[in-house]
């Protein structure tokens, strides 16, 4: 006697797909955000690729007049400054295509899933570039800490007190984290103590993706996008000042069919930007997990 099974019954037994949908959530942009975008309107669309900004030395010292009550010549300051220049040379862009046939036969919700893909994707690729550049993104500060080890509250305190000996404003602080560097941390009782203190239940809301709370002098921020060490994370603790960003254009949507190639829908995204490391000594990359 043999009995019918899954296997014996596979043809007959059909398949559902549902119209509802799972979507993988990728990672955390958090970066763009925490950069100096103040002269973003500066390098609106037609308005040339480079933002020359004047740079101003804040005076640190006065003279003393030798003896109180005489009069003397003054000493004369010859002041020179120099300027920054931000390039908008950056593009990126996320595109797909498929047979015209084939989108007449695409289940609805997919083409609305590829398309908020589109900026995603983009948010993604400059959120990691901004991490991972070694000439003007946080890859580009010194580093501290040990690769792939806990980061200790020493290697903290040292990233904060870089930031006070080069007068950084204790506004507009960062510490950003990837998720193990985290739990690394999580393991100092003053950092958790500090973090949480005045948080529980009523962390704010417009800090962005990521916010964790504010401790010490900075607010930390978690992002699974920084850039790999050897065997960790490259984490970073700045100033907002440290790395100016400019969008000339934000992610801007092209459709079109092309038939040379063979009847094609197609779909591209792209975002015109730029980056430039601005203060080096605002900012500290944190070797750890």
């Amino acid at each position: 006697m043999a009995d019918m099974t899954a296997t014996t019954m596979a043809t007959y037994l059909p398949e559902q797909w549902s119209e509802l949908v799972s979507v993988t959530y990728r990672s955390n942009v958090v970066l763009p955000g925490l950069m100096d975008r103040r002269w973003e309107p500066e390098i609106g669309v037609g308005e040339g690729d480079t933002v020359n900004v004047p740079t101003f030395t804040q005076n640190t010292s006065a003279s003393k007049r030798s003896t109180f009550g005489t009069g003397a010549s003054l000493t004369f300051d010859a002041v020179q400054e120099t300027q920054t220049q931000i390039l908008i040379n950056q593009m990126a862009y996320k595109a797909f295509r498929m047979p015209v046939e084939m989108s007449l036969q695409k289940m609805k919700v997919y083409l609305p899933l590829l398309v908020s893909g589109v900026s995603e994707a983009i948010a993604l690729k400059v959120d990691s570039e901004l991490a991972g550049d070694d000439s003007n993104g946080l890859d580009a500060l010194t580093s501290i800490g040990v690769d792939n080890e806990d980061i200790t509250e020493d290697v903290l305190f040292t990233g904060e007190i870089n930031l006070d000996d080069n007068s950084a404003p204790m506004t507009d602080r960062f510490l950003v984290v990837s998720p193990a560097s985290r739990a690394s941390l999580m393991k100092i009782e003053a950092f958790r103590n500090s973090l949480y203190g005045g948080a529980v239940g009523n962390l704010d809301g417009d800090k962005g993706p990521g916010y964790l709370g504010h401790t010490y002098t900075y607010d930390v921020i978690t992002s699974n996008n920084l850039e790999s060490g050897t065997s960790g994370k490259k984490n970073a603790m700045f100033q907002r000042e440290c790395i100016a960003y400019c969008e000339q254009q934000s992610v801007r949507m092209a459709k079109g069919l092309n038939i040379a190639d063979g009847l094609f829908d197609e779909v591209a995204g792209w975002m015109v930007y730029g980056h430039k490391l601005v203060k080096d000594t605002f900012g500290r990359e944190i070797a750890g997990k």
